[in-house]
């Protein structure tokens, strides 16, 4: 009996590395999901600011449009993004960039965006900026999405923005198959 329990545990202790390396999870290569992604989208925001030099508070609403591209980095399809952002109130122009972090593994996915926006035309004005939002994939090629973001700038005083965005993504995979 005793000899059957030690064999036992014997056998448990040296298959233990073989089954763990058996058992190992086995994801397609990071090269088959590396992508590259156009953006392009409408949004409306509002925003506060104060300026310093001229002790004067201004608010309101704006609607703006987004061009940029993305780059998956990491192994669930995060992305880092740039975008050029034009305004009607201005006219404005304005760079955001950052980090995309995706959850879900279906067609729609949720996400957040931890990024820095930058307005070198009006103040200038530069600040974090953060958003949430939901991306629906059609296809391999093809999503939407959209979102609710916030930002804050300094510089030229100090500028608060609430955001509504949407847009089109288009998916072009880079690597092999």
């Amino acid at each position: 009996m005793m000899r059957r329990v030690r064999a036992l545990i014997s056998a448990a202790v040296l298959s233990g590395p073989t089954a763990a390396s058996a058992a190992e999870y086995v994801d397609t290569p990071y090269a088959d999901r590396r992508a590259f992604s156009l953006i392009l989208g409408p949004g409306a925001s509002y925003a506060e600011s104060i300026n310093a030099s001229e002790s004067s508070a201004v608010a309101g609403g704006d609607v703006h449009l987004d061009l940029g591209a993305s780059r998956t980095v990491g192994y669930d399809g995060d992305e880092l993004f740039v975008l050029i952002r034009g305004s009607l109130r201005g006219p404005d122009l304005s760079v955001a960039g950052g980090y995309r972090s995706f959850f879900g593994d279906g067609a729609w996915q949720t996400f957040y965006d931890l990024g820095l926006l930058i307005r070198p035309f009006s103040g200038p004005w530069v600040g974090p900026r953060i958003a949430l939002g939901a991306r629906h994939t059609f296809s391999d090629r093809l999503a939407v999405f959209g979102g609710l973001g916030l930002s804050l700038g300094f510089g030229a005083g100090l500028r608060g923005d609430a955001e509504a965005f949407t847009g089109v993504q288009w998916i072009f995979p880079v690597g092999s198959k």
